[in-house]
């Protein structure tokens, strides 16, 4: 009998419980400046749209980004990541806005990726690295995607990495469609690094895509919390998704603070190289990190399993399925384990 992800996750606790890089934002190797890359056509079933009819640009069928068996309504991430592609990649006397409306977006929406440009870029080139699901509802969704970035400016080419809150919403009987993409917040002013924070940085076994980095350098991640990623880099590898830039700010979709907002969550998406959404039989990397992290302390622990149930602490639900969230609320106990 083959096992759902699910039910593989429930046969993975029960055991359990039994037995209890950096951001690279200087001159990189010179190349020409690139043409605009035409999105290649994806199999229709995974965009929704039927055998022989016209695709759009910024449809889910256009995207480059493959998901993995175990992702949740992989067409939402599918057309973040198709308006993300388009919005990235012009060459000479465009622009992200302009690439974007000519696709088709609408004016106001594509002036909302004028966060993907530079003033003096001439030319760019984007890749998806991992759209993570920061919200669901029925018909509005959060996107939180990692994409790498190489801009050709007036005085040579840069790349970065960047993580862009992206919004989603499908209206009744419709496709879902990029709404907007939300401009990063800031920690504030940066402070002394403490020991913890600087070992982190220094860590190889905790891989930080460049947001992260910065949001660790400012010395305003809480410092519980790293001491928790530390220990737990003793025992894994972690690839970092977002800590506090580029996350959404609030709970999606209420208005209640979210822990990434003030410096004390993190994302994880993948263990040991594996990402957390391709569960395999047999493999409870996930558990035994989920569990190890509130053994040291993280009073929030979400994944694609909730190890306790109705007691507080471990949570999951369809956002949680493709990263292990990680969080200290001040004053509250670390997840219950029994």
């Amino acid at each position: 009998m083959k096992l759902t992800r699910r039910q593989l996750l429930t046969v993975l606790t029960a055991g359990s419980a039994a037995t209890v890089a950096s951001c690279t934002l200087g001159p990189a190797p010179p190349r020409p400046a690139p043409s605009v890359t035409t999105p290649t056509p994806q199999p229709p079933h995974l965009g929704g749209a039927e055998p022989g009819a016209p695709r759009s640009p910024l449809s889910a069928a256009a995207s480059r980004w493959q998901p993995a068996p175990g992702e949740v309504r992989p067409e939402i991430k599918r057309t973040a990541a198709a308006f993300l592609e388009n919005a990235g990649n012009w060459s000479d006397g465009e622009t992200a806005v302009g690439t974007l409306i000519r696709a088709g977006a609408s004016p106001p929406v594509a002036s909302t990726a004028s966060i993907l440009q530079l003033p003096d870029a001439r030319a760019g080139e984007l890749t998806v690295v991992y759209p993570q699901y920061g919200g669901l509802a029925s018909d509005t969704a959060a996107v939180i995607a990692l994409v790498e970035q190489n801009l050709y400016t007036v005085s040579g080419p840069w790349n970065r990495e960047l993580v862009v809150d992206v919004r989603l919403a499908r209206p009744p009987g419709g496709s879902w469609a990029v709404e907007r993409l939300v401009a990063p917040t800031s920690l504030g002013p940066s402070l002394p690094l403490t020991d913890t924070a600087a070992a982190v940085l220094a860590e190889p076994k905790i891989i930080l895509p460049g947001p992260a980095r910065s949001d660790v350098s400012t010395g305003r991640m809480d410092n519980r919390l790293l001491a928790i990623l530390h220990a737990l880099s003793r025992e894994f590898t972690l690839a970092i998704q977002v800590m506090h830039t580029g996350h959404i700010q609030t709970v999606y979709p209420t208005a209640r603070m979210s822990n990434h907002a003030v410096g004390r969550a993190v994302d994880i998406r993948e263990i040991d190289g594996r990402p957390v959404v391709d569960v395999r039989p047999g493999d409870d990397r996930v558990l035994r990190l989920m569990r190890r992290a509130a053994e040291l302390g993280a009073t929030e622990v979400g994944g694609p399993a909730d190890l306790n149930g109705p007691r507080k602490g471990f949570f999951s639900d369809d956002v949680h399925q493709d990263h292990i969230h990680l969080g200290i609320t001040p004053g509250d106990a670390p997840a219950h384990l029994r």
